[in-house]
């Protein structure tokens, strides 16, 4: 448990790394999406995506498939070990700090999810709405 925690950690310092240099080489939007509700997985994306967000980056987040559920205003989330926060706070604060946070309108729809259900911050969005921030020219991708 120790070691996975420390890679974990080590690919997360890996990661921030690679994207910060990246970042610094012109690209001025990020845009994550993280369709699994995996604590580890989830959580590195949203890490990742504030930590870009915090350094200037125009930063996307949307949420979708396994991980609609992230966005929740009800229900119990474990925090992230490296940030010590749930996802959901951690979503909050991104949106706080000036990132947009998504859910699929398609994946809200099929759970049943209203406007009234998610975090303050956090829109219900089309296909649309995704292209257009996917597509914004100096956009970097990354999926969690």
């Amino acid at each position: 448990m120790q070691k996975s925690r420390k890679i974990l950690g080590g690919l997360f310092v890996l990661i921030m790394l690679v994207l910060s240099a990246q970042a610094s080489e012109g690209y001025k939007n990020l845009f994550v999406t993280i369709t699994t509700d995996n604590l580890k997985q989830a959580g590195m994306g949203v890490a990742v995506a504030g930590a870009f967000q915090g350094a200037g980056v125009k930063t996307t987040v949307l949420i979708g498939a396994e991980a609609s559920h992230l966005v929740l205003k009800k229900g119990n989330q474990e925090k992230f070990g490296p940030t010590g926060k749930s996802i959901r706070d951690m979503l909050i604060s991104l949106s706080k700090n000036g990132g947009t946070v998504m859910l699929c309108g398609m994946c809200a729809s099929f759970e049943e999810i209203t406007t009234e259900d998610v975090i303050e911050g956090a829109k219900i969005v089309t296909p649309s709405d995704v292209a257009g921030a996917l597509l914004a020219p100096s956009t970097q991708s990354l999926s969690f």
